[in-house]
């Protein structure tokens, strides 16, 4: 939907403050009388945009090849991170869910959710690894954190190639 997007991109380029029903409908060339035909309040437009953000982004999916040497396997995941990530779209609502999840609900709970889905990659990504399971388990939360770390730089334009933020990782591993 146009509304959720240009409110998606005044959030991600501007900060919450800047979302107002008057400057959405403002951008979006409409009255504030149609703006709350559709929407009731700035708060059902955060829920909604954090709704379509959540869909596009479990739409591109989020596949591991687990197949070759450690370094082969980060290699993929890394890129397969950074198609989903730095898509323009999810990209935008990321910097959203990143930007609120300490005020905002909804955001909190799709940070929460991808802080778990990055999680369970680091710990399947480590179990593929040649290394004692004690290992595995000190390095696998270590490698969750360094991934979170690594989409927040990305969501920042700090950082943009995910396997040289991580591949640290595997000097760990020797």
């Amino acid at each position: 939907m146009d509304i959720l997007d240009k409110a998606m991109d005044i959030v991600s380029s501007e900060g919450i403050d800047a979302l107002t029903m008057s400057s959405l409908a403002k951008e979006e060339g409409l009255s504030k009388a149609t703006l709350y035909h559709y929407f009731t309040s700035k708060e059902e437009i955060l829920s909604e945009m954090m709704a379509l953000g959540h869909r596009r982004l479990m739409k591109k999916g989020f596949p591991l090849d687990l197949g070759g040497k450690p370094d082969e396997i980060l290699k993929k995941a890394a890129q397969g991170w950074e198609e989903i990530f730095q898509e323009e779209d999810n990209w935008k609502f990321l910097r959203v869910v990143f930007a609120l999840h300490f005020t905002n609900r909804d955001a909190y709970d799709e940070y929460r959710s991808l802080s778990l889905m990055l999680s369970s990659h680091a710990t399947v990504i480590v179990s593929a690894f040649p290394i004692t399971e004690e290992k595995k388990r000190v390095l696998a939360p270590l490698f969750s954190s360094l991934l979170l770390v690594t989409v927040e730089k990305i969501l920042e334009d700090e950082e943009r190639d995910f396997y040289e933020s991580l591949k640290g990782i595997l000097t760990l591993i020797g």
